[in-house]
């Protein structure tokens, strides 16, 4: 599952320096994690995509991790939401 791997690079690359930056989490890093999450999104069906060109059987898995991530959306989101409300901030769009 390259696919996965790859699909979190921008978000947990992001997550991890807000934790350490010593400010704790701010309103700002979480909308940038958030963005970055949408990001690695379209990275990974871009990888799909290329993995079916390459590969039909590895498009097929590729496809599945996809497919996966995507019913995580609607709790990731959810759960952004309350971590900026608790803070005062808009939620996501």
């Amino acid at each position: 599952m390259a696919v996965a791997a790859l699909a979190g690079c921008q978000t947990s690359s992001y997550v991890s320096s807000a934790a350490t930056d010593g400010d704790g989490v701010t309103c700002g890093e979480i909308y940038q994690a958030f963005s970055a999450y949408q990001q690695d999104r379209q990275s990974a069906g871009a990888w799909a995509q290329l993995g079916q060109l390459i590969s039909p059987t590895a498009g097929n898995y590729a496809d599945m991790g996809v497919q996966t991530a995507a019913r995580y959306y609607d709790q990731i989101k959810a759960t952004t939401n309350v971590a900026l409300a608790v803070r005062g901030c808009q939620p996501v769009q």
